[in-house]
């Protein structure tokens, strides 16, 4: 097999393929979303503890579902809830760019979108990473995960300079219509999608809460499970929101620009997540992925540091542009890390556990926002990167499990050798 065709490895697989193109439509809606939404919520109240607040919304159904959604993962059909889920965020963001186009919208009307979009984005993340597995073999599963961060961050790039421009040529409204379109297609791909290599599920044999319970438990016990999650929890939590909630006032209040400006510096952080997903393709056959997210997550946090300090926009992106690369070698290798260390009868349970990560994304969005009204935007960046650094060298050093993981035993289905 040729190079290019060991990186585009799981792309021979038409199901995968589908699931793939439904996966730049749904992240698409995602971003158009962030960047609209975040403008939005600023424009109309110049607070950035309220946008953070909005964004934090989407936490609660986060938090609450996500047990329910991997439930619905290892006991249904997973294409079909994948369709249903996204239909309540169709039906939400047509809504929205109603409201906008009326002039009727209220600050109250946007925490109740985020809220029932939430719902929508935590049915999707959990059932599209479990059908990952239906649509190629084992053997394909990180270049799968690798290129569907790929995806995603294609997407984050196009999506919010789409919206900056679109606010400012045409208005707000449009992009939620946008969104309501994306959504759409996502529900058609669902439904025509086919899991040849899905395993067998066994009709389940104990109550819905023991199910549920049975996977809180595994993640909490499991010492590859429990690492994989702090490693998840850090970026969520302390970085990432430096490049979502924190964006519109480094826009405004530092580099002094519109929407035009505030989809560049989104765009950056988007180019550099391409970088970072093509670079997931090829660490995805470094076997040492406990050592690849630690240098990823250290990276990441020098370059919001080198962000925070930039008094020129052009700087300012190139920074983001490593900061997102290193965000998606992060997300790539420890997606695939958690999944493949999980036994195939929970693996739902399991990666519903992954919308834990947007859910703390937007808690980090409430207390960076609250940081910054404080500290100031670039301060607030600055001490929440050195922070993530000590908590990810800190879990380094205790954990044997992180130290010894591989991705050799993962593939050969062998996560718990990693942890002894």
């Amino acid at each position: 097999m040729s190079l290019l065709a060991s990186h585009l490895a799981a792309l021979r697989h038409r199901d995968f393929r589908r699931l793939w193109i439904g996966t730049f439509c749904s992240t698409g809606g995602q971003w158009v979303q962030s960047a609209t939404l975040g403008w939005v919520v600023y424009d109309l109240t110049n607070s950035g503890a309220l946008l953070g607040a909005v964004l934090a919304m989407r936490a609660i159904p986060m938090l609450l579902l996500a047990p329910v959604s991997g439930l619905v993962a290892d006991r249904f059909d997973r294409r079909r809830a994948l369709a249903c889920s996204q239909l309540i965020v169709v039906a939400v963001s047509f809504a929205i760019a109603a409201g906008l186009a009326l002039n009727r919208l209220q600050v109250w009307h946007l925490f109740a979108f985020t809220l029932l979009s939430g719902v929508g984005m935590v049915f999707d993340r959990t059932l599209r990473n479990t059908l990952v597995f239906g649509t190629v073999p084992r053997a394909d599963i990180a270049n799968a995960v690798a290129l569907n961060s790929i995806a995603f961050s294609m997407m984050r790039t196009a999506g919010p300079a789409a919206a900056g421009f679109l606010i400012a040529w045409v208005g707000a409204a449009w992009n939620f219509a946008l969104q309501g379109v994306l959504y759409l297609a996502v529900v058609a791909l669902a439904v025509t999608l086919n899991t040849p290599f899905e395993e067998a599920r066994r009709a389940p044999k104990t109550t819905a809460r023991a199910d549920m319970l049975e996977g809180l438990r595994y993640a909490v016990t499991d010492p590859v499970a429990r690492v994989m999650l702090l490693l998840g929890m850090v970026p969520a939590l302390l970085l990432i929101p430096s490049l979502s909630a924190l964006m519109p006032v480094f826009a405004v209040q530092v580099f002094h620009t519109g929407p035009e400006g505030l989809g560049l510096l989104l765009s950056s952080v988007g180019a550099g997540g391409v970088l970072g997903g093509a670079a997931s393709v090829w660490t995805a056959r470094f076997d040492h992925i406990g050592l690849t997210q630690l240098l990823a997550i250290c990276t990441f946090a020098c370059a919001l540091v080198g962000f925070a300090l930039s008094t020129h926009m052009v700087v300012a992106m190139f920074f983001l542009v490593i900061a997102g690369a290193a965000e998606m070698i992060n997300m790539s290798s420890n997606h695939t890390a958690l999944q493949m260390s999980a036994p195939q009868a929970m693996r739902g349970r399991v990666a519903s556990l992954l919308p834990m990560f947007p859910a703390m994304m937007a808690l980090g969005g409430l207390s960076s926002g609250l940081c910054a009204d404080w500290l100031g935007a670039p301060r607030a960046v600055v001490v929440l990167a050195v922070l993530a650094v000590v908590i990810a060298s800190v879990a380094w050093l205790r954990s044997a499990a992180l130290r010894r993981l591989r991705l050799s035993t993962l593939v050969e289905g062998k996560s718990q050798t990693c942890a002894k």
